[in-house]
């Protein structure tokens, strides 16, 4: 967006257009003039900074050569001391064969070693940062080398020197770019003028001034293009009249129809709609008064399928499929039943699409027809037998209620439900299930219990009067007198409470709907809270009776059969002796197959979540049959001859009689779509998308067990930091597919140049981390290594790109794209660094590669 907005500010017009070039130009123009003076000033300069340095070097070694061959260091440090007030010196040192320095213009370097210096006795020049020249130059005596002498000469007037040009030069092209962009503007506006008339005059039009024309005289080609242009919107202007009658005849046919009507013309534009649309539109704006956004005349009415297809609206891909389709001839007829909540309620449509006429090309009539009522009682009856079936399995009785109280709020979204239960005593109500109430009024409520009791609440006196409570406000209802400071905590303002009555007749607990405004029950509201506490009576009266018959073998029997989870009995001979229907059906084997096998048949491959094999002695019901003691949540791969790879979770549990193991069972759950989730979840979260290397994340936890790894190991490790030149021009030119592709294949350069133990991770955009490990307990030898890994880095990367980008016509074609990286280096160990010290260090390298002119690798100042 903010791409778009710049391009328009530039090149929005001719006359925009012109001011950019002609600026841009002499921008060029004065940028090179003036960056080839700062080169040349520079060379010379830095040429001549450096013979005055080889000068003062070789003057030294001429006349300390007496004093080395008698080692007098006092007569050194005198030498030595006298330049001391030479200009930009910044250090001085005498130096034996043998690398010690015998004098320095710091004393306390004296006596130590250097051992950088020529290997030959000859003058050696070295640039370093900040213009510093460093020089070391022989010491002789009648032809023979008997020491060195070596200083610095620091360049901070040639700096100061260097920056003054520059900012001289940075303002001479804004002076110019100024003047340009003056004629420019003279220029542009003589050349652009009388098309400036007719563009104004288009405005005017379209912004609702009809009649005017454009008045421009002469011959030439812009006025022969002003009477075209009056001409057109004389044409528009009949045109207009006629489509005006027509559309009010058609208006009035479409108004006479019941549902939501809207005709779309051949591109998919809404050009009619009828008054039950655009009554429609009104009550689900997103503002009072305002239709809902895009539902107008002139809107696409396939943009909007589109923009509903990316906020994950259901159906909004079929609409948008069926409706083309029908448009292009493909269908005659398309029809779709699709979802459309409101935040008061859920709702239902059918959508039905058909073409105007005898061609689809003349456009499509939408029609939209409510069929909530039909789809409630009919998701109604499929969420009461999912209720029904939850209660014949195994889930708990709080966890059923919750079910019936989320499908309450999800039907009605406004509501907000809960349901109590009566205590054993008979005498309060307490444990329940209400998910959407505030935890403190779920604490305040059902820990502490409600006395049930005329004018106890809604619910108290709904559990003792077994009848149906209605309170409207109840802030100023008598029944809540001790318990509306708490509601109001809560933004409850009306509840209905329902009393729950078991199969013989008596109060179970309550069934209760908060609003949070004022609000008095409808018929259809009276038809939910009663059909759904009849619901939850029948849950609560079986799942006690489950309760009551939990012991005996009937209710085993049931459990056994129905239970989704696989249970499979082993005697302590080793072999299956029964397995239930859910075991049958996730191993994909019958009872027959399954009678009489051992579980760690050797046909079966059983593997761990690193794939490693699980010894069959190492299976849960082995290990529970050898040990006596429960084995809980095993995790484990189970796959039959033929079958798919099964992720299942095991728990196993001996049986004794009289005191004597007599067989084991094993209960696992099918946990593959579970298994498969969290893996796809973990190579999001720690996993570039892209290139499947660690992201940034990834690598930090890696970074921190590297330094917890080189505390135990003393070893040094690597960071670099990648950044890739010249890949923009790529991105501009192809488009960030084929940047995708160069990016993947940057990846799989890098990891071929690193070891299995090391890692490779993308930072973001063009940035990469490759983190070495377990290098050397020696830091010189370290960086020696880090070097040649991030050498060999640096030449692979440099070799050219081939990627495949899509042309005009759908197909591809190759891309030679050259692409280097800076690197910037750095070594860590744990005695000596944090994360954040670390990668700052190493960016900041990458940063100096850059500076230092690309495709090079640096070491950070730590290392050098």
């Amino acid at each position: 967006m903010t791409l778009t907005r710049l391009k328009k500010l530039l090149f929005g017009n001719l006359r925009r257009q012109l001011m950019v070039g002609m600026a841009l130009t002499m921008v060029l123009m004065m940028s090179f003039f003036v960056w080839d003076v700062i080169r040349y000033q520079k060379a010379m300069a830095l040429e001549q900074h450096t013979l005055q340095a080889r000068a003062l070097a070789g003057s030294i070694a001429a006349s300390s050569a007496v004093w080395v061959v008698s080692r007098d260091f006092s007569g050194l440090e005198e030498i030595i001391r006298g330049l001391s007030e030479y200009p930009n010196l910044r250090y001085v040192m005498v130096l034996d064969t043998s690398g010690q320095v015998l004098a320095h213009s710091q004393t306390t370097r004296r006596g130590q070693y250097v051992s950088d210096f020529p290997e030959v006795a000859d003058i050696r020049v070295q640039q370093k940062e900040n213009y510093l020249v460093d020089v070391s130059s022989p010491v002789m005596m009648n032809d023979r080398l008997i020491g060195w002498v070596r200083l610095g000469l620091a360049g901070n007037q040639l700096e100061i020197w260097l920056a003054r040009m520059t900012f001289s030069g940075f303002v001479s092209t804004l002076v110019a770019l100024v003047l340009s962009l003056v004629f420019a503007m003279v220029a542009s506006r003589s050349l652009t003028r009388r098309l400036y008339v007719i563009g104004k005059v288009a405005h005017d039009i379209q912004a609702g001034r009809a009649g005017l024309r454009a008045e421009i005289s002469g011959s030439d080609e812009t006025a022969q293009l002003a009477q075209q242009f009056n001409n057109m919107l004389d044409t528009l202007a009949q045109r207009d009249q006629a489509l005006k009658d027509s559309e009010a005849f058609k208006k009035s046919i479409l108004d006479s129809v019941a549902a939501e009507v809207a005709v779309l013309d051949n591109k998919g534009m809404i050009v009619a709609v009828n008054a039950h649309w655009q009554h429609f539109a009104l009550e689900n704006g997103d503002e009072p008064g305002q239709p809902a956004h895009l539902t107008g005349l002139g809107s696409n009415y396939l943009q909007v399928c589109a923009d509903s297809m990316g906020t994950g609206s259901e159906g909004a891909s079929e609409a948008h499929e069926g409706i083309a389709a029908v448009m292009e001839g493909r269908l005659e007829r398309f029809s779709l039943e699709y979802p459309c909540h409101s935040p008061q309620q859920q709702r239902w449509f059918t959508m039905v699409a058909v073409p105007l006429g005898n061609a689809a090309q003349n456009g499509v009539a939408i029609t939209h027809t409510d069929i909530t009522l039909v789809k409630r009682v009919q998701l109604e009856e499929e969420f009461r037998s999912q209720i029904l079936e939850m209660m014949t399995g195994t889930v708990v009785l709080l966890d059923v209620l919750e079910s019936i109280v989320c499908g309450v709020e999800q039907f009605n979204p406004s509501m907000r439900c809960s349901i109590l239960l009566l205590t054993d005593d008979g005498q309060h109500l307490g444990k329940g299930v209400a998910p959407s109430l505030p935890d403190f009024y779920n604490a305040a409520i059902m820990d502490a219990g409600i006395q049930i009791g005329m004018g106890v609440g809604s619910c108290g006196t709904a559990a003792f009067t077994g009848e149906r409570v209605i309170v409207e406000d109840i802030a100023t209802h008598p029944y809540w007198s001790d318990y509306k400071t708490l509601a109001a905590q809560a933004g409850l303002v009306a509840c209905w409470s329902q009393p729950i009555m078991s199969s013989a007749g008596q109060v179970s607990g309550t069934f209760a709907i908060y609003y949070r405004e004022s609000t008095a029950p409808t018929p259809q509201h009276i038809v939910t809270i009663e059909k759904f506490a009849i619901l939850a009576g029948i849950v609560i009266d079986h799942k006690q009776t489950q309760a009551a018959l939990k012991a005996s073998e009937d209710k085993f029997r049931t459990l056994f059969e129905t239970v989704p989870h696989g249970v499979v009995f082993q005697s302590v001979d080793g072999h299956i002796t029964s397995a239930n229907p859910a075991a049958q059906r996730i191993l994909g084997l019958t009872m027959d197959q399954l009678q009489d096998q051992p579980p760690t048949n050797s046909d079966w491959k059983i593997i761990r979540e690193d794939g490693s094999l699980i010894p069959g002695e190492q299976h849960p019901i082995k290990l529970a049959l050898k040990t006596g003691q429960p084995v809980k949540d095993v995790m484990m791969g189970v796959q039959v001859p033929g079958r798919d790879l099964v992720w299942l979770m095991v728990s196993a549990t001996p049986l004794f009689r009289d005191g004597l193991l007599t067989q084991a069972y094993a209960i696992f759950e099918d946990v593959t779509e579970r298994h498969q989730m969290q893996l796809q979840v973990q190579q999001l979260a720690f996993n570039d998308a892209l290139t499947q290397l660690p992201n940034r994340r990834l690598l930090t936890d890696r970074l921190h067990h590297a330094l917890t790894a080189s505390k135990r190991s003393l070893c040094y490790g690597a960071l670099m930091f990648l950044d890739l030149d010249n890949f923009k021009p790529l991105n501009d030119k192809c488009g960030h597919d084929a940047g995708d592709l160069l990016l993947v294949e940057v990846a799989r350069r890098l990891k071929n140049c690193v070891r299995e133990v090391d890692t490779v991770a993308r930072f973001g955009g063009d940035e990469f981390v490759v983190m070495l490990v377990n290098l050397d307990t020696d830091k010189t030898t370290s960086q020696l290594q880090a070097t040649g890994v991030a050498e060999k880095i640096r030449i692979a990367l440099a070799e050219p790109y081939e990627v495949q980008t899509k042309t005009g016509g759908g197909g591809t074609r190759p891309v030679i794209h050259h692409c280097t990286a800076s690197i910037g280096v750095t070594l860590f160990i744990h005695s000596e660094d944090t994360q954040d010290a670390i990668l700052h260090r190493a960016d900041a390298a990458m940063y100096m590669a850059k500076d230092a002119g690309r495709n090079t690798v640096w070491f950070d100042h730590k290392e050098t």
